[in-house]
């Protein structure tokens, strides 16, 4: 037998083995474990919820489990915002807490007997590992499934991606982004052509039902009823429209409003508020165009199009003019046109969280790294065949590019978009290769040589090898980090048991329904995590309270525990102060309140006119002066003698003590006032 052919026969049975079934699940099982052990790298210093948010969102996941689903509803929580509470349905979304109960109950069906702790823990990891697995089928519709593997593979191990996924980041996000790419794999195959009209109707409906658990789960549903409507819409430009994207449009998006209505976050702002203005409008204009083009109108497109675009235009000025629609919450309306930070008056508290930044090349390249160049030739390949899943795919990237400039956070939804369009580069280049190199080696017949010639596939494996190898290091250096607590919020891979022990003082020393007043940073550990009442957190619903806090910790110390006791009915004051050891003694670090008096000055300024940076920094070194409660709580931290006349310091956390080991600290101090 020829050489050439016996080669050919193995390398063609090779790749069917490799393409077939049980290869393909294996395949996927290892993709998701990979995304699901990377994200439990920071087990190393303990397994606790991360960040702050989670712990409101555990706290309502709890409610749900012990109380039932109703409870919820409602419900006015008063161990936060004191002392007005806060109506739990009405400013947080239901879908993560939901879910969260949902898996307990589930798990303890099959016997496993973990708590809704557990749960919110260790979700995340799973989450991102079943994205990993739906974007797989997404890419696999769009490019094959080489695609679809290398886009799970990418995401796997996408740092932006891990950022929001990790051990204990139980926040909408963990939910979010697989609703996003669910619906978005569903309502292709709703409008895929090939599908007979059953097939695609169920599909549209599972499409809607996505949707609609994005709606009730996280506010970036704002951006795929953007997103949808202008695919839809740029379908008709480029003529590929059919009446099954119009059939497919109004269930999805239809029932996904019909659906969130009920639930008072986002209720009826899903369909009251400027951001749906997209999404009705895209009602309309589908409606328009499906009757123009069955009355066979000559040439309906391109007066369509401009009457369109100037009617929208229109419509969307004089609706918000005239207060017919609501606009979008500050951060939203910040993402959407940026200046508007400047001139907002909400625009302190907006920025003063550091997920609401606008990106910088330095935060691209490290969320992104080399997916920064591969993804152009994706978005090449996609415009050169221009299907409408490719259509849907290159204005995915496109919006999602813009807000993640716009705001840092969302870096997250242009993961999944620049996964898929840097695999469909790398597939298409290499087929592209591929092709160019088939028949370079002549039959012993003279006939073409038709299989791969060797060299083409180490160079392909060579190259994933190069692409592969910087985002998994880069994966493993952003999941191996202690979650937020364990490390005392300090960006530090060390075990720092301040806030827990600080937390579990609360819980046993303040007396149950006195409020303890912080920045607003650290509301949800002191509510939830010490079972205490906090007066603000990072849902910031209430600017004006937050203004009164930085009142408070920025007058003197007299000044500061009368103003406690007129708003607040209480004595405790909680600061979060950090040090660095120099050769010359103690400098602060930066990342505790010594680093946020800026903003605390700069909201309060917007209500109480008496607080400015001038006026709290007379000295002009950076720093709160002396006679300001804060000021004297870092000096107290920094190791230096101070004498508090209204207060006394009643707790210091352990590391305190590293002060005379010429180590970085991590204190939480709480005062006092003497009545």
């Amino acid at each position: 037998m020829d050489k050439g052919r016996a080669s050919s026969g193995f390398l063609k049975k090779t790749l069917r083995v490799a393409s077939s079934r049980p290869v393909l699940v294996l395949i996927l099982a290892l993709v998701a474990a990979v995304a699901f052990i990377v994200r439990l790298l920071p087990l190393e210093w303990g397994a606790y919820l991360s960040e702050f948010d989670p712990y409101w969102h555990y706290y309502m996941a709890q409610k749900i489990v012990d109380t039932g689903p109703q409870s919820v509803f409602g419900w006015v929580d008063y161990q936060t915002w004191f002392p007005y509470g806060r109506d739990v349905a009405a400013t947080s979304p239901m879908g993560l807490p939901f879910t969260a109960a949902a898996f307990y109950f589930i798990l303890h069906t099959f016997g496993l007997q973990v708590s809704v702790l557990d749960v919110a823990i260790y979700l995340p990891p799973f989450m991102a590992a079943l994205t990993c697995i739906a974007l797989y089928f997404l890419g696999k519709d769009i490019g094959g499934r080489e695609m679809g593997i290398l886009a799970g593979l990418m995401l796997a191990l996408n740092a932006a991606y891990i950022s929001r996924t990790t051990l204990g980041f139980f926040k909408h996000e963990s939910v979010g982004i697989f609703a996003i790419v669910l619906t978005l794999l569903l309502f292709l195959r709703a409008i895929d052509s090939k599908k007979s009209t059953k097939v695609s109707l169920i599909y549209a409906l599972t499409a809607g039902l996505a949707l609609a658990y994005l709606n009730i789960s996280w506010g970036a549903f704002w951006f795929m009823l953007g997103l949808m409507p202008l695919c839809a819409f740029v379908m008709i430009i480029i003529k590929r429209y059919t009446p099954r994207l119009l059939v497919a449009y109004y269930i999805t998006v239809g029932l996904s409003l019909l659906l969130a209505i009920p639930f008072p976050d986002p209720g009826l702002r899903v369909i009251t508020t400027v951001g749906s203005l997209p999404a009705i409008a895209g009602f309309i204009f589908l409606a328009i165009f499906e009757v123009l083009r069955r009355m066979k109108v000559s040439r309906p497109r391109l007066w369509f199009i401009v009457v369109s675009i100037v009617a929208g235009g229109v419509g969307i000025v004089v609706l918000t003019q005239t207060g017919m629609v609501a606009p979008l919450a500050g951060k939203f309306m910040a993402t959407l046109l940026p200046g508007l930070r400047a001139t907002d008056p909400g625009g302190p508290i907006v920025m003063s969280v550091a997920e609401h930044r606008v990106s910088t090349w330095a935060s691209f390249f490290q969320s992104f790294g080399t997916l920064l160049i591969l993804a152009p030739l994706g978005f090449i390949f996609a415009y050169r065949r221009r299907k409408p899943s490719d259509v849907y795919l290159i204005l995915f990237g496109l919006l999602a590019l813009y807000f993640a400039a716009s705001l840092i956070r969302l870096n997250l939804i242009m993961a999944p978009a620049f996964c898929l369009l840097a695999a469909y580069g790398v597939v298409e280049l290499a087929r592209s290769t591929t092709r160019a190199m088939r028949g370079v080696r002549p039959h012993a017949k003279g006939k073409a040589f038709s299989s791969l010639n060797p060299k083409v596939g180490v160079a392909f494996i060579i190259i994933l090898i190069v692409i592969l190898v910087p985002p998994f290091y880069t994966a493993v250096e952003t999941a191996h980090s202690p979650v937020t607590i364990a490390s005392a919020s300090a960006p530090i891979r060390e075990y720092r048991c301040d806030w827990l022990d600080a937390l579990d003082w609360i819980n046993y020393n303040v007396p149950k329904g006195t409020a303890v007043v912080a920045w607003w940073d650290y509301g949800y550990w002191i509510a939830i995590g010490g079972n205490s009442t906090s007066v603000a957190d990072n849902a910031t619903l209430n600017t004006e309270q937050i203004a009164k806090v930085g009142q408070v910790l920025l007058s003197n110390e007299t000044e500061a525990f009368r103003l406690c006791r007129e708003y607040f009915n209480t004595d405790y004051i909680l600061v979060f102060v950090t040090t660095m050891p120099t050769s010359g003694g103690n400098a602060l670090w930066g990342v505790g309140d010594e680093g946020k008096w800026g903003w605390m000055a700069a909201i309060a300024q917007g209500y109480h006119p008496e607080i400015s940076m001038e006026s709290v920094d007379k000295d002009g070194n950076g720093l709160p002066d002396g006679d300001t409660l804060l000021g004297k709580a870092i000096i107290y931290a920094a190791g230096y003698p101070v004498e508090f006349e209204s207060c006394k310091v009643v707790y210091v956390s352990p590391s305190h003590q590293d002060l005379q080991q010429m180590k970085p600290t991590t204190q939480v101090i709480i005062l006092k006032g003497e009545t």
